[in-house]
């Protein structure tokens, strides 16, 4: 099947059309259903619902496009486009039983030029009152907000922090199973969720022209989430081990035959009788450091986070601490927050937000790739690679931070409007932080302005 590329505003604007329209026809089939169901006093076996955005942003950058993930196809560069926002999602939900259900869910994005995904697909079974188990395909639960991340009517903001949720947003769904816990003590609602799978994704290198795309592969995911629902508090905390995360594309695979080749060079020099003792073992040590280079982006990545939402009378607050640990010195270790503070006014709901990934972990050490003045070719593979490494270096550090303001208008019952200007930075014109950049400097700071329309239905 054929989908449309989204490379104009009149086929952005079209497409946009359809969204809304699809949307628009399934709200009106849903109603019907559900004013049927009502009138026979019975709950429906099958049970279709869905949600959307509509969101067109302007970005000022000709040098960074702002992306929702590393999967994303199309970002959206200088301009005006929906590529960022735009996306439309369908659930269908069968009650095979009292205690067994089957879950449906499609979701199709305008970056990704309206090719379906399939976001959720599993069986869930009740197995006390306290406890159930999902299994098949789910979304994951990675962050506090992550598992909605795409519902937009279900946030205060036209989007979760990008700094933040960029980093996990390619992590959309767990092929897997989890075991929930609830329990209610008091007005507290407390929810344990115990999770293990994994996720595939193609991870996308922006800078190469041809962009190119590498296959990344997270094995081993598992994880805790906890949660307690106060009458005006949610908290929640989560921690996820993966046990291995993988890239292969032809540009590691040429990287791995560069360090290996390097690296038996320098192990073959060291073998030389006539050289020093000294000088062969520092050959040999430096011959185990460039191997240890191979596979540059393969991990094992800790992901934590700590939020909360509060509300008091007309005051909403929110905060999220995350900590970011790829256990690769190429990616490295990050430190981010996100903080917004809102106040509700009827329907309009005016918030200011701060949030910012910094990264806490020296840049990858390339040292070992200093020329040895012993081969003038040996020297000249060394150069390259280490030129091709610290330029790689510098696209992954992720680090970003962005102030955001804007306002969220409920003007009617499952849809909101929503306006926001966010302005972001990256640490200096050498890091590209967490946007699709081409090439090397760049201006450091970009600013989105956002119109979107939330709707489920």
């Amino acid at each position: 099947m054929t989908y449309f590329s989204l490379t104009t505003p009149r086929r952005q604007a079209l497409a946009l059309a359809l969204l809304l329209a699809s949307a628009l026809a399934a709200a009106r089939a849903d109603e019907a259903a559900n004013a049927a169901n009502s009138a026979n006093d019975a709950p429906a076996a099958l049970r279709l619902s869905g949600f959307g955005t509509l969101g067109i942003t302007h970005n000022d950058n000709s040098d960074a496009g702002a992306i929702f993930s590393s999967a994303q196809k199309r970002p959206a560069g200088q301009g005006w486009s929906a590529n960022l926002d735009s996306v439309l999602g369908l659930q269908l939900e069968w009650q095979a039983g009292a205690n067994t259900a089957f879950v449906l869910q499609g979701v199709v994005r305008a970056g990704d030029d309206l090719s379906p995904e399939l976001r959720m697909a599993y069986l869930r079974q009740q197995i006390s009152n306290d406890f159930a188990v999902r299994a098949g395909r789910i979304r994951s639960p990675l962050y506090f907000d992550s598992d909605v991340v795409e519902i937009g009517y279900a946030y205060l903001m036209a989007r979760p922090a990008l700094p933040l949720y960029g980093t996990v947003n390619s992590v959309a769904s767990l092929d897997g199973a989890d075991l929930q816990w609830r329990h209610n003590i008091g007005d507290t609602a407390l929810l344990a969720q115990a999770y293990y799978g994994q996720s595939d994704y193609r991870h996308r290198f922006y800078n190469l022209d041809p962009v190119q795309a590498a296959d990344a592969s997270l094995r081993n995911i598992r994880g805790l989430a906890v949660s307690a629902t106060l009458p005006n508090l949610i908290l929640r905390a989560s921690h996820s081990v993966i046990g291995s995360y993988t890239m292969r594309s032809a540009q590691v695979s040429q990287i791995n035959g560069a360090t290996a080749q390097l690296a038996g060079a320098l192990q073959a020099s060291a073998a030389n009788p006539y050289l020093p003792p000294a000088l062969a073992a520092g050959l040999q040590a430096r011959a185990q450091s460039i191997r240890a280079l191979a596979a540059p982006f393969d991990s094992r990545p800790l992901y934590t986070s700590v939020g909360f939402d509060a509300n008091a009378g007309d005051w909403r607050l929110l905060g999220e601490a995350t900590r970011l640990d790829s256990r690769s010195a190429m990616v490295g270790k990050y430190h981010g927050y996100q903080f917004t503070v809102a106040r509700s006014f009827d329907e309009f709901t005016p918030y200011v937000s701060l949030a910012r990934q910094r990264r806490a972990s020296p840049a990858l050490d390339t040292s070992a790739l200093a020329p040895t003045g012993l081969d003038p070719m040996l020297d000249g593979g060394l150069a390259q690679l280490k030129g091709g490494l610290d330029q790689a270096a510098r696209y992954a550090d992720l680090s970003t931070r962005s102030i955001s303001a804007g306002v969220r208008y409920d003007f009617r019952g499952n849809m909101a409007l929503k306006l926001q200007y966010d302005h972001l930075q990256t640490p200096g014109a050498y890091s590209p932080g967490y946007f699709a950049v081409s090439r090397l400097p760049i201006r450091p700071t970009v600013n989105l302005f956002t119109v979107s329309l939330d709707f489920v239905f």
